[in-house]
Order: structure tokens, then sequence, then C-alpha cells
């Protein structure tokens, strides 16, 4: 269409100054007529850019859309770009208020913000929530949320996982930051303080029922070792007894790791934390672990360790979380078989990997393991002295540290269990050890 008004423009153009020449020439103004025709020619022009002019500062004034020529395609396509414009603007403004009053029937808080963190927009609920007014438009949302875990996490701008914040002393709120548009975002935020009061109760619980049961369970253990020195080797009474005794073993082995849960999920994040070796840490366990693997008929220990990697945290999640997947090595892999340790710096921090030769684990229970009391084989970790926490213990840990546990597992060939520790919590650079593998048997 565009080329058709364009040679219809030229051929118009064209004629005229044609037609001006001729009838110049018959009257002997050829030298006057046709520039003559050229500045009628550029007003026409000028005219019709001065009606565009007017119409863009008055959009609602409507074309000529009957002019000849490049202009009447000029005036067609603009207003049929008006004609679009207006139509989606009546689209935009139909689904912003559609929006506008869904959000306001949300019953969490939702802000919408700029890309600096500004208000732009809010519901019913924010103000209700946050107390945050409308007339706080264009203010920082750190100006009126004031809080340092919350500047942290809108300047970091990982919002894979929600902020939990205590807002007051009586409300905890979960706060999620979801990007869209041009670098602008929607602020959600949920009042969760009756979850966290029920999530509270249970930990509560927990830790009480825990500590009231240690009490009479040990009692229960002395009496049964009394009883088993004050008979003989050959009465009936020795078996039941044997069995009674590794139940109340066992039952105190879950108490305590119910007990580590329990403290792991009340501990505030502003624990001081401590300078922690973990090379010297890893010595104790593997005293430990040689320990145990002497009872259960030996087993070749395979060390790779670097010295002096030391962190900075809690020492005893520490030892909880590599003693635990030492132990399980230990106790999931037959006798004589291999466990590897290691503890090395990698790229972006530490690694530790704990290898073992055991039966290995079905892919179907790998997502499941840090379940709390999830077995794969009941029978056999209970038979190993398993008390289906220690994973769980260990995943709850590595979540202090911005850490997850990697578990990768091939059936008949063994499992390795492993973590990194990020950069920003070791404390200084280590020499290697060389390799050494020892038996025990």
């Amino acid at each position: 269409m565009l080329s058709k008004a364009w040679r219809e423009e030229l051929w118009s153009v064209g004629g005229l100054l044609a037609v001006l020449w001729l009838l110049g020439l018959q009257a002997g103004l050829s030298g006057w007529l046709v520039p003559v025709g050229l500045i009628v020619y550029l007003l026409w022009h000028l005219y019709h850019l001065l009606r565009v002019a007017r119409w863009l500062d008055r959009s609602s004034k409507r074309l000529p859309l009957n002019t000849p020529g490049i202009w009447g395609y000029v005036y067609y396509r603009l207003e049929e770009r008006r004609r679009k414009a207006k139509s989606g603007k009546k689209r935009i403004g139909r689904l912003l208020k559609e929006f506008k009053t869904s959000t306001r029937a949300l019953p969490d808080a939702t802000i919408v913000l700029n890309r600096d963190f500004h208000i732009q927009w809010l519901n019913k609920a924010a103000k209700n929530l946050l107390g945050v007014r409308k007339t706080d438009a264009g203010q920082p949302i750190t100006n009126l949320i004031r809080h340092p875990e919350l500047q942290q996490y809108l300047v970091a701008k990982e919002f894979e996982k929600p902020l939990y914040l205590q807002f007051r002393v009586d409300i905890h709120l979960s706060l999620r930051v979801v990007p869209y548009g041009k670098q602008q975002y929607l602020l959600l935020v949920r009042d969760v303080t009756e979850l966290h009061r029920i999530e509270q109760m249970r930990r509560d619980f927990i830790a009480n029922a825990s500590h009231e049961l240690r009490t009479p369970l040990s009692v229960l253990q002395g009496s049964l070792e009394q009883l088993e020195t004050g008979i003989g080797d050959t009465s009936e009474l020795r078996k039941p007894l044997a069995r009674m005794k590794r139940q109340g073993q066992r039952m105190m082995s879950i108490l305590q790791d119910l007990l580590t849960l329990a403290r792991l999920e009340s501990r505030h994040e502003g624990d001081q934390p401590q300078s922690v070796s973990l090379t010297v840490m890893l010595e104790d366990i593997m005293e430990e672990a040689r320990a145990a693997s002497e009872q259960l008929g030996g087993h070749r220990f395979h060390l790779d360790i670097e010295e002096q990697i030391s962190v900075s945290g809690q020492r005893e999640d520490l030892y909880a979380s590599t003693s635990n997947l030492v132990m399980n090595a230990v106790r999931y892999t037959p006798a004589g078989g291999d466990i590897t340790v290691m503890l090395k710096r990698v790229p972006g921090g530490a690694r530790f990997e704990v290898t073992d030769t055991g039966a290995g684990i079905q892919p179907q229970h790998l997502a499941r393991l840090t379940e709390r009391f999830y077995r794969i084989d009941t029978g056999r970790s209970r038979e190993a002295g398993g008390t289906g926490l220690g994973l769980s213990i260990v995943k709850h840990v590595l979540e202090r540290y911005d850490s997850r546990l990697e578990i990768s597992s091939q059936p008949g060939a063994g499992s390795t269990f492993a973590f990194t520790l990020a950069e920003k919590y070791l404390e200084e650079s280590g020499q290697r050890v060389v390799s050494s593998a020892r038996e025990v048997s």
C-alpha cells in the first residue's frame, strides 16, 4: 500500500510539473511556472505537517482520511495506530482493574516495587498487616519494614526461597519477592504467626518429651546392667536382659537424636560462631569410627584430608553432621569393605565426602533419605543401630551453612554422601596431606 501511494504521489508531482512546463513554454514563462509549482507543492506538505502536529497535540480529533496522495496514506496509518492504541489502552486498563480487584481480595499483603525497591502500589492487606499506607508510595520498603535481614535479602536478590522475619514481638512473617516486567518486583507478605506457634509447640513437645523420657530410660538401663551382672552366665534371663538392654540403648539413641534436632530447630541465627578446625574434629570422628568398625569385623579406611581447614560455625553441629555420615558408612558397609573419607578445598569452598562399598541405594529412595525415621530396610537399619534421624540432622545442619547434602549411589556398588561449605565460612588455607589407607580388622 505504501509503494502504491508513493507511485501515485510521484505521478501526480511529475504530471503537475510537466503541465506547468508546457504552459510556461506557450506563455513564455517556462522559467517561472515550474519553481512556483514546486513552492506550492512545498506549502501543501507544510500545511499537512501542521495538521499532523496539531493532531498529535489533540489526538482525539479525527484526521481527514480522504486526502489524496501520500498524506492520505499517512493519515490512514496514524488513525489506524490511534485506534489500536485506544483499544490497547482500554484492554490494559481492564486488566489493571481486574488485577487490583483480585489483589485487594487477597488475604496476603501485596506490594508492587520498582527496580530500587520503592513502593509503587499496595493492597488493603498490606495496610492491615504492615501498617503501610497509600501515601507511602515512592518510599523504599526498607524504610517501612526496618529489618537488617530484609535489607540483605533485597541486596542479594536471591529470591528462590522466602524470607522469614519476626516483624513484631507477636507477629512472624513470610516474605517472597517475585521479579516481573522490566526490573519490577512483587512483594508478597504472609502472616505465619499461627504456623510458627504450632511449629514451636511441636519442637517444645519433642524436646520436653525427650528430656522427660531420658531420665526413666537411664534408670532402666542402669537397672538392667545391675541385673545382668548379678545373674550367672547360664541363667535363662541373660538373653532377654540383653535384648532389653539393646532396645534401651536404641531408645536412648533416638532420644539423643531428637534432642539434637530440637536444638537445631530452636537455635537462633544470631548465635555467636566459633572457629572450628574440621581437620582436628575429623580426627576425633575417625577414632570413633575405627572403634565401631572393630566391633563389626573391620573395614579399610582411606583418608584424603587437608590440614588446617577451619570454618566459622558451631562445632557440635558440624560434628553431628560429619559424624553421622562417617558412622552410617561404618554401619552399612560389610566387614572388610572400603570407606573413603575426603576433606579438601575446592573452588568456592571446602568439600567433605564419604564413600563406601556397601550395598548401595535404589534410586527411588534417594529423595526421601533425609526424612525423619525414613528407612529403606527397617529390619536392617535397626540391626545396624540406626535411628532414622541421622540424615535429617545432617540436612538441618547444612541448611544453616547454605549447603545441601549430595547423595549418589549405585545398587551393589556403594554410595557417596557429600556436601560443600561455601568460601565465606572458611577461615584459613591448608596444606595437602598425603592420602593414607589403614585397615582395621
